[in-house]
């Protein structure tokens, strides 16, 4: 006796297999498929996340993306590492309101250029302390020429830059 089993015989049987298996195992399935989706929906609803200085790495300054996350305290150290108008136009878009009503963009801009740093070869975000109060102390270290200089960026509430020390 010779039986010849067709394409679709076999496609069928493979599936009711398949599907046999699945139902067997339904709760793993079902445990895996919730999970996949949860995921799926904290990375599509949280945005990607750059892993530049806010995961602790360091970036090279001058015309590197350093502030390119889009915080404050980034766009600030951007500003002083390099002299640009641009990069300070950023920086003062990032004050505080109180000196803003104090200094002129234009005055904050001569400034940020009149500074006597040297050139920065590494900037490097250090770490974050979030206070009690709601806001945020961000701490920097610069290496430049033959020095090292830390730096400390306080931001408000807001997340707008307070003051740096």
């Amino acid at each position: 006796m010779r039986t010849l089993a067709s394409t679709s015989y076999l496609l069928r049987r493979v599936a009711a297999r398949a599907a046999a298996g699945v139902w067997r195992h339904r709760g793993g399935v079902l445990l895996s498929a919730l999970l996949a989706v949860g995921l799926g929906g904290y990375v599509a609803l949280s945005g990607a996340v750059p892993l530049s200085l806010a995961s602790g790495g360091s970036l090279v300054a001058g015309g590197s993306t350093v502030g390119s996350t889009g915080d404050c305290a980034d766009t600030a150290m951007a500003a002083i590492a390099d002299k640009s108008p641009a990069a300070a136009q950023r920086a003062y878009q990032c004050m505080d309101t109180t000196f803003q009503q104090r200094v002129t963009e234009q005055a904050f801009v001569q400034q940020m250029q009149s500074q006597n740093m040297p050139n920065v070869n590494k900037l490097a975000r250090v770490g974050d302390y979030h206070t009690p109060a709601g806001g945020t102390m961000v701490y920097y270290a610069i290496d430049g020429a033959n020095q090292s200089v830390g730096y400390i960026v306080y931001l408000g509430q807001n997340g707008k830059v307070v003051r740096i020390e």
